[in-house]
């Protein structure tokens, strides 16, 4: 009987085994590791071959049984095999990616047990059962497979030389707890040939083959801007930094490709656009003189400018003549919920893993898992590698304690990779050469200076005594903003609008909406808002307030002041009562912020003046604030300890809850679904349906703090304690259209 990698429909195990190999070869050729690519695929599923997994496929063994278990014995030959054929500094690497190709990669030794390593042979899990296994497999129906597949005779593996090769295996993953300081060299090498053969064997089970990538002119980026271009002060200077981008692209190739490389310009400046021209015009241009046709990736911090941008790419496509759909992919936790009825929900999936489109935006949460892993978020890197222009926007918003995580993984990534770190507000997280020209007469748009209100309560005073004005406030907390609007708004004044995260997507991005239409009309509104309008929120105001913040932040809101320098903008700068922003912000960055800026407010400075001061200020940031967190991570990274990097996340959150607000009918029947596809027997088809009604279900979603939430705790949702539930008819309850998510209902009687 022949041999099978799966039933239903029947795919012959050889057949499958060189298709994979094909594919992981074809995705690593490019960055000299094609060998090590074809050898994973070839090996990853060898161990399929015993009679043990045959009869689970034909329903004559239970699912689970340890002797089915295939992916050590592959794993372990493919090593083997390395050896034989002079890539002994892979084995290892070949060893770990195969063995964890159905789940995460793990730290060395806790895959190789320390008795391997005497010479002994463990009697757990997977090695427990490997004796029986290897002996199932000497037979010449597996010489025959191994022959086929180019792989050299397994007798002497099968032999007694497999224990042999888990001994050296152990004894290299034992010499890696020894190293230190050796870089990130391992990490991509393992990780590029894990990305290569979970995206191959992905791939062939879903028959998708990786698409072809297309040219896209870049003019099409000045065709688009001249349709939106408004004449204004700020227009010489946005065509200086348009053209200045520009002309960076005729510096030589090996400057520009791969490379690191800063944009730094004021807000309002028109980054945005400048950095799709150069993108499109590099990739324009890589092509030309080398074949390769790079993708760009652009990142941001948030899902709300990632959709500003998304409508930028999608102008310029159209400006092209080219169709979005097959040009562009938006990748985030929201981004499924578009998708139309009709679509595949599959092929959404495979695009949304692989990026497998000529320009993709995303967030930094996707971008930074596909460098980190450890899980199938690093599907993507080897598609990275290959060939890409990464363009990393508001980089300032990265947290500092990570900053030698962050950019040692930014200096050493591997393959032919320019990033392109871009912000107002420059960290010196990428350290490359600045592409953004000087902008000499760039105008002061806003004064920052400090302002005299103390409390909530005067700052109150002084916004009902000056009446209705376009003016934004930011606040450091929910509790701050909430409170300031409720006071506002019981004296009466008009236009006022709140911002925070306690409002559900769905209406918080209708609110921006209509914030920006009442603004273009010359509404004089007033907006309180937490920190969610700092960064790549297109809104101008004359006049803004702003507890006292990190530097970073303070310009961040001042670029909403006076955006399109129309006269003379104002912030003034609260230094309120109340701890509330060290409880946001921490000590140091609070603290640098006061000593460089402190003195200077007395009397005033403009926004122009305070961006010279950012150098200075990250340097005594880098000096004062942890950043053991950051190094931790990179030393596991190193040393290939992923069970240390086990819930590690970019960004530390406070504990929150996950509460589904029921507001109108499409909110009830996403519910219904969401039970139907519980309701689901069949793992992959519940898995298929929750994974498209989730991000549907984000839309009506809000993640107060958790100890906010259980002072106004809503049911369960479905029964499940870890996701809360807003009825119907109990919505008045727990949440409010304007202010959000109520936690504390004696504030809102």
């Amino acid at each position: 009987m022949a041999l099978l990698a799966r039933v239903n429909p029947e795919e012959p195990l050889a057949e499958h085994l060189l298709g994979v190999g094909r594919l992981s070869e074809g995705f690593l050729a490019p960055l000299g590791l094609g060998p090590q690519g074809r050898l994973a695929g070839l090996c990853h599923d060898l161990g399929k071959a015993t009679p043990y997994f045959q009869e689970m496929l034909w329903g004559k063994r239970r699912k689970g049984d340890p002797l089915t278990w295939h992916a050590l014995p592959g794993a372990l030959f493919a090593a083997w095999t390395a050896r034989r054929r002079g890539l002994e500094g892979d084995a290892l690497f070949l060893f770990l990616a195969i063995l964890e190709h159905h789940g995460s990669l793990s730290s060395p030794w806790k895959r190789l047990p320390p008795d391997l390593a005497e010479g002994g042979r463990p009697k757990e899990g997977a090695w427990d059962v490997l004796p029986e296994q290897l002996k199932a497999l000497n037979t010449e129906a597996f010489r025959a497979l191994a022959a086929s597949l180019g792989l050299p005779d397994p007798g002497p593996f099968l032999e007694g030389e497999a224990w042999e090769e888990a001994r050296r295996l152990a004894l290299e993953a034992e010499d890696l707890l020894c190293r230190k300081g050796q870089g990130l060299g391992n990490h991509f090498r393992l990780a590029l040939l894990y990305s290569a053969l979970l995206d191959a064997d992905r791939r062939l089970a879903g028959q998708a083959p990786p698409s072809e990538p297309r040219p896209i002119p870049p003019r099409a980026v000045e065709a688009h801007l001249a349709a939106k271009r408004a004449l204004g002060p700020l227009s010489p200077h946005r065509e200086a930094l348009f053209r200045g981008v520009a002309r960076a692209l005729e510096d030589p190739l090996e400057r520009l490709f791969p490379a690191r490389l800063t944009l730094t310009a004021p807000t309002g400046a028109g980054k945005t656009l400048a950095a799709l021209r150069f993108a499109l015009g590099l990739r324009e241009r890589v092509q030309a003189e080398s074949g390769l046709l790079p993708k760009v990736v652009y990142a941001l911090p948030y899902i709300a400018i990632a959709d500003q941008v998304e409508e930028e790419a999608r102008g310029i496509l159209a400006k092209a003549g080219l169709d979005p759909e097959a040009h562009l992919l938006v990748h985030h936790h929201l981004a499924l919920a578009r998708l139309r009825e009709e679509e595949a929900v599959e092929e959404a999936l495979a695009l949304q893993e692989t990026w497998d489109r000529d320009v993709v935006v995303t967030t930094f949460h996707q971008v930074f898992p596909a460098l980190v892993g450890p899980g199938s978020g690093l599907r993507p890197l080897h598609a990275l590698a290959e060939g890409a222009i990464l363009i990393l926007d508001e980089v300032q918003t990265l947290p500092a304690e990570l900053w030698p995580l962050l950019r040692a993984l930014l200096r050493e990534l591997p393959g032919r990779v320019t990033v392109v770190s871009m912000t107002a507000t420059q960290p010196r997280l990428v350290e490359g050469e600045e592409i953004a020209p000087p902008l000499p007469h760039y105008p002061a748009r806003a004064r920052l200076a400090w302002g005299e209100a103390r409390t909530l309560e005067a700052l109150a005073e002084r916004l009902l005594k000056e009446g209705p004005r376009p003016r934004l406030v930011v606040l450091n907390t929910v509790r701050e903003a909430v409170h300031l609007y409720r006071r506002l708004k019981e004296e009466g004044l008009p236009h006022l609008h709140l911002l925070t995260s306690h409002l559900m997507p769905k209406h918080r991005k209708g609110r921006l909406e209509a914030i920006r239409k009442a603004l273009a009309r010359g509404v004089p509104l007033t907006l309180v808002a937490t920190q969610v309008v700092e960064a790549g929120v297109d809104l101008d105001f004359q006049e803004g307030f702003r507890a006292f913040a990190p530097l970073e932040s303070l310009l961040q809101t001042a670029g909403r002041v006076n955006r399109n320098a129309l006269g003379e903008g104002r912030l003034w700068v609260l230094d309120l009562e109340g701890e509330s922003g060290k409880r946001v912000y921490g000590e140091v960055l609070l603290d640098r912020t006061r000593r460089i800026l402190g003195g200077l407010l007395e009397g005033g400075l403009e926004d122009r003046e305070a961006y010279r001061l950012l150098p200075e200020y990250y340097r005594l940031v880098e000096e004062g604030i942890s950043q053991a967190r950051g190094q931790e991570a990179l030393e596991a990274l190193e040393a290939l300890n992923y069970d240390r990097l086990k819930g590690f996340r970019l960004l530390e959150e406070a504990p929150s809850l996950p509460i589904f607000v029921e507001w109108d009918e499409e909110a009830t029947h996403l519910l219904r679904r969401l039970e139907e596809a519980l309701a689901q027997k069949d793992p992959k088809e519940r898995r298929k349906g929750l994974r498209l009604l989730l991000p549907r279900l984000q839309a009506y979603t809000v993640s107060p703090l958790l100890r906010r939430a259980l002072k106004n705790l809503p049911p369960p949702l479905l029964g499940r304690e870890d996701w809360r539930h807003v009825p119907r008819e109990a919505v008045a309850d727990f949440y409010d259209e304007e202010v959000g998510f109520l936690w504390e209902m004696e504030q809102f009687l």
